[in-house]
């Protein structure tokens, strides 16, 4: 299928979705949430592109082409969408990039850098969130996480179980067991590496 993006042609398979059309192009698209071996989300809405005829962006993670789609990355609609995400996203994120044990190696550094703006509209004092035990292979520093789910479609989709989800909503989400419980899985590790800021950590 025959798509455009920034106005280069680029032929796909008819089920990619808009972001793949991109990245086949070499485009790199921000993204938090999307991992190309677990379910699709488009929760964080940080892979938004502007589409010809559409009156706002778009998931490009969940997205499907249309034939002769027009897809534009980088216009100021585009740009400004990125900024206001980041900016959300930092709003109650620590500050503490220096002693992350994620710190050069976080998602969330880099695309704020790239991505995000130089400055912050909100001075309001950030949350505080309780750390939790999710079993014996995983530490939690619940105050970074940012809610990609990624951990919950690792637990449901490749260890099989169920233990972990999303409780409350907006700024409150809150990502763990629905119930006091440990990840059991011999798996359950496996979150840590996907995760995309530092929020898990190895608890050996």
């Amino acid at each position: 299928m025959r798509v455009f993006v920034n106005n280069v042609e680029v032929w796909v398979p008819k089920k990619a979705t808009v972001l793949q059309a991109c990245e086949a192009i070499g485009e790199h698209l921000p993204r938090f949430c999307y991992h190309q071996t677990l379910s699709v989300a488009g929760n964080c809405r940080m892979c938004l592109v502007e589409i010809a005829n559409s009156p706002k962006p778009q998931v490009s993670c969940a997205m499907p082409v249309m034939p002769n789609m027009q897809i534009f990355t980088n216009t100021p609609l585009v740009k400004k969408a990125r900024e206001a995400v980041l900016e959300f996203l930092l709003l109650n994120h620590p500050l503490d990039c220096p002693i992350c044990d994620q710190g050069g190696e976080c998602d969330l550094q880099d695309e704020s850098l790239e991505f995000g703006s130089d400055r912050s509209r909100f001075y309001f004092q950030k949350r505080s969130v309780e750390d939790k035990q999710l079993g014996p292979l995983i530490k939690t520093i619940m105050t970074r996480c940012i809610a990609c789910t990624r951990c919950v479609r690792y637990a449901a989709d490749i260890a099989g179980v169920d233990d972990l989800g999303s409780t409350n909503r907006g700024i409150s989400t809150e990502i763990g067991t629905y119930v006091d419980k440990l990840m059991d899985s011999e798996v359950s590790g496996g979150i840590i590496d996907l995760c995309p800021v530092g929020w898990l950590r190895g608890n050996l």
